[in-house]
């Protein structure tokens, strides 16, 4: 008898909150709306849509490192998405957590130095000897094509963390490819190094809000140049495919959208997929199994990226790497 009392309890708490945020996402729509300079890429060559590889993709390298990057640049993939944070001594490394593990050791990287963090020995990727290690930013950059949308996810919403990563990004002169996916506190640090350096920044508004519908309008008033979708398995009706008001309205406002993430391994899946939210106007898919998304994305059209390094050549031949085989 408790049992059931407890269970329709709870399912009485769900609804309960599923109708605060339907009417708290209602009450949102009135709010008014600010005028921003509509943006256009900011290089000719960047592409308009296709797959992102979330955190370089399961391509048998772990994930966040360069290993898996090298591999997501030579599938042809049109944005990689990284997390980014600060060690203790202020170098911007590529993790996910701030607590991470190596084969023989665990560590907190905001309380680790560069050294440190640097010397915990991450899995080999499959079909290789060396090991992996968690990259700093800059390393992670020097092998990007200049090409591909780098979309930059700053994990904490600390001005002085977004300061340094938006300085690496400047000195390594990929202020026009990036996407800085930053919440409130971070992204003005990133507009004041842009400003300083006649740079033009690209936000990608990290502050989520309760509904969908506010975080839209948030974007929108913020003058974002990007928002970042998320979908929450089994709760569609919070977190599901966005709605073509909402894409018309961001559409409108001149926001790019992310959309986070298809963990789809199937082909057939990931076309269907694929199809549903190119459709609706989503300009790049994050992804974890690149291969089988990229091949699907080939059947809609969407054609591999090739990589470019340096803009004076055509030639993918001048790559810092060569690509791996397929794992």
């Amino acid at each position: 008898m408790s049992i059931a009392c407890g269970l329709g309890t709870w399912r009485w708490f769900i609804v309960a909150c599923a109708s605060m945020v339907f009417w708290l996402g209602c009450a949102s729509s009135t709010l008014p709306s600010v005028s921003c300079p509509l943006s256009s890429p900011p290089k000719i060559d960047l592409p308009k849509h296709g797959i992102s590889a979330h955190r370089g993709g399961l391509l048998g390298c772990p994930v966040n490192t360069v290993g898996a990057f090298q591999r997501a640049i030579c599938r042809g993939v049109h944005q990689i998405e990284l997390d980014v944070r600060a060690t203790v001594d202020d170098f911007i490394v590529v993790a996910h957590d701030d607590q991470v593990t190596g084969k023989n050791q665990k560590l907190q990287i905001s309380e680790s130095t560069l050294m440190n963090v640097q010397s915990l020995n991450l899995v080999s990727c499959v079909g290789e000897i060396a090991q992996q290690r968690i990259p700093t930013l800059e390393e992670a950059l020097v092998i990007m094509p200049e090409n591909i949308w780098i979309n930059v996810d700053i994990k904490d919403n600390d001005p002085h963390v977004a300061k340094l990563v938006a300085e690496t990004i400047l000195k390594a002169h990929r202020f026009d490819q990036v996407i800085f996916a930053a919440q409130k506190k971070a992204a003005p640090a990133i507009h004041q190094v842009a400003e300083e350096a006649g740079q033009k920044s690209w936000i990608a508004n990290m502050s989520r809000e309760l509904s969908r519908s506010q975080y839209v309008d948030a974007t929108i008033n913020s003058c974002a140049e990007f928002i970042q979708l998320i979908e929450i398995p089994y709760v569609p009706f919070v977190r599901g495919k966005p709605k073509q008001r909402a894409m018309d309205r961001l559409k409108n406002a001149g926001v790019h959208v992310n959309y986070s993430w298809l963990r789809e391994n199937d082909e057939e899946q990931l076309q269907d997929e694929l199809e549903n939210l190119f459709d609706r106007g989503i300009n790049f898919v994050l992804v974890d199994h690149v291969e089988q998304a990229m091949k699907a994305a080939g059947t809609l059209g969407i054609a591999p990226l090739v990589p470019r390094w340096n803009h004076t050549s055509s030639s993918p031949n001048n790559s810092p790497f060569h690509c791996p085989s397929t794992p």
